[in-house]
């Protein structure tokens, strides 16, 4: 029996420095990022070249490339790409500060919270393409048109998040503010605030991607520039590459503003842990 042990002991402790140096040597998380992007975009060289080699339907990578490239060195692609910018910064920037600050107060006063729950629900389910015809009425094909719809559809989720952020907080942290007087406003800087932090920088991220479609959307209907006029305008001409070129345009910014978001958090909230 001793004997019987002693093996299993051994086998068991033999066993854990393997696993230890697997571990050890695996790859690290941003490597295997690295290594699925690259293989990705090679298999969409090779299926673009090789396989689906109509160009109506599909074009390598290196085409889509090739267009940016050109478009890029005209001042073309800076054109679109500025337009877009501009009305997507505006509208997102007012989505954000409106976003976080009705959420504090819905997270905080029930009376709010029940009050707006209604419409909350029913504007965030509201179908982008409807509101066009209005937003179109009202505020025309200029910059203002985009910028209302991206408040319109990124304002949602900023607000949501962080209420569940501000309900989330631990009841002691209140308890303890309130036990040494600490003000209503005081309460949110200091207490709700940094609590609701990580999910109000998750409410962000999402804000980013419904902002970036509310644009580009916008941009379909009623634009003479832009990253989404000019995705429409090649999709009516039958222009596939300049249609890759502004997806992969619009793909690598949302990427970006993703990962600064996400480093914005490790720095603002270095107690938690972001995937």
């Amino acid at each position: 029996m001793s004997a019987s042990r002693a093996a299993t002991t051994t086998a068991h402790s033999g066993a854990r420095p393997g696993a230890t140096r697997l571990l050890r040597n695996a790859p690290s998380p941003r490597v295997l990022q690295i290594v699925s992007v690259v293989t990705g975009l090679i298999i969409w060289q090779i299926v673009g070249a090789y396989l689906v080699t109509n160009p109506l339907y599909f074009v390598p990578l290196s085409d889509a490339l090739r267009v940016i490239w050109d478009m890029a060195r005209s001042g073309e692609l800076w054109h679109h790409v500025s337009a877009t910018a501009i009305e997507f910064s505006i509208g997102f920037s007012i989505a954000a500060v409106a976003g976080i600050a009705l959420g504090l107060i819905t997270g905080t006063s029930k009376i709010a919270r029940t009050l707006t729950d209604p419409w909350v629900s029913a504007l965030y389910a509201t179908p982008l393409v409807a509101l066009m015809p209005l937003y179109l009425i009202i505020f025309g094909i200029g910059t203002t048109g985009k910028a209302a719809l991206v408040v319109t559809v990124a304002v949602f989720p900023v607000m949501i998040n962080t209420t569940v952020g501000v309900l989330s907080t631990d009841p002691g942290l209140i308890d303890v503010g309130r036990a040494y007087g600490a003000s209503r406003w005081e309460a949110f800087r200091k207490i709700y605030l940094p609590a609701a932090l990580p999910h109000i920088i998750s409410g962000l991220r999402l804000g980013v991607g419904r902002a970036l479609t509310g644009v580009v959307v916008g941009e379909f209907f009623f634009a003479n520039a832009g990253l989404g006029f000019l995705i429409a305008r090649s999709g009516q001409s039958f222009d596939t590459p300049t249609l890759f070129a502004a997806i992969i345009v619009l793909t690598v910014a949302a990427v970006l503003m993703t990962s600064l978001l996400r480093q914005v958090e490790r720095r603002l909230a270095p107690y938690r842990e972001v995937a």
